[in-house]
């Protein structure tokens, strides 16, 4: 009992001074910082993997609290960014503690890691005391001043109700901002959870590691919570816009994940047909060329895939 203490103990000590160092790393090195942002849960997961959520937790709050004690400052512009390597490494470290499928264990990572953004984003606001949106907006209004002006020098005027097009579509991409958080929260998730089973399986002797991604396999209540977002979506929800915004974007990225579910299909039946890999390249380069219409190819092929099990037809 009292090796274990110790064991802890010193891992603790081992594991916060690696992520205070990927913090160093993260704020005064900006040209990797979105690099180094990967490797921040890493240390809170190997940790929470050895002895649990708890002690993982702990041992985020005491590198925060740390961090308060001796740099201020540090900790100011630090702390959005250590709750999100806490909350990522506590999710990831204890599914793969429980032995979760690593698929389980990347959802899990990628609700860490975007509850993470989501306070970041809301810290931001915030401690900057100011409004995102009102920001955007005037980002919005300078490039349409600008584009009005070199569009008058070359003897094109856009009119007023052009402008205002221009700008209410532009708007609508705040709406996108859920869906590209949790997208964007797959990847790093993703990326995060592979670096963590290189570094279990060659400290801890571990033989962690994603399936072949031609087995890659959305559960078939996917399809009827995707059904039921479609069937809303037809409904007007002008008087109740939250509740629309939360339908629009579930139906986007369930379609980025029957996407990905299409592209397995894809990479299954390559590989039963023993074709060679620069097709199956050629082909993805065709389909990434031709976006958006490629990805909604995609998406159906998942979505029949998923309902009828292709893969048990394919000989």
């Amino acid at each position: 009992m009292e090796k274990q203490t110790n064991n802890q103990i010193k891992d603790g000590f081992i594991f916060g001074g690696l992520l205070i160092a990927i913090l160093f790393v993260t704020l005064y090195i900006p040209v990797i910082g979105y690099i180094s942002l990967l490797f921040l849960p890493i240390p809170i997961a190997m940790y929470g993997y050895r002895y649990g959520w708890k002690k993982s937790t702990l041992l985020g709050l005491i590198v925060l609290f740390s961090i308060s004690v001796f740099a201020f400052y540090f900790f100011v512009v630090s702390l959005p960014l250590a709750i999100v390597a806490t909350l990522a490494g506590v999710f990831i470290g204890e599914a793969l503690k429980s032995q979760r499928h690593p698929y389980e264990v990347w959802g899990r990572g990628t609700i860490g890691y975007a509850i993470g953004f989501l306070l970041l984003l809301l810290m931001i606001h915030l401690l900057s005391d100011q409004s995102l949106v009102t920001e955007y907006r005037l980002i919005i209004k300078e490039s349409l001043d600008s584009t009005q002006i070199l569009l008058g020098q070359a003897g094109l005027d856009l009119s007023a109700d052009d402008l205002i097009a221009i700008e209410r579509d532009m708007m609508m991409l705040l709406d996108l901002i859920p869906a590209v958080l949790m997208i964007i929260s797959m990847i790093y998730s993703f990326v995060t959870q592979w670096l963590i089973h290189k570094a279990l399986n060659r400290f801890d002797q571990t033989k962690l590691a994603f399936p072949k991604f031609r087995s890659f396999q959305l559960p078939k209540v996917i399809l009827w919570i995707y059904f039921f977002i479609v069937i809303f979506s037809w409904f007007n929800f002008s008087g109740l816009p939250m509740v629309g915004l939360v339908i629009f974007n579930a139906g986007l990225i369930l379609g980025v994940l029957f996407s990905l579910q299409g592209l397995s299909l894809i990479v299954y039946f390559f590989g039963k047909r023993k074709q060679p890999k620069l097709l199956f390249i050629l082909l993805i380069i065709f389909i990434l060329v031709f976006l958006p219409g490629g990805m909604y190819l995609l998406r159906i092929l998942g979505i029949i895939d998923v309902g009828f099990r292709l893969r048990k037809l394919i000989k």
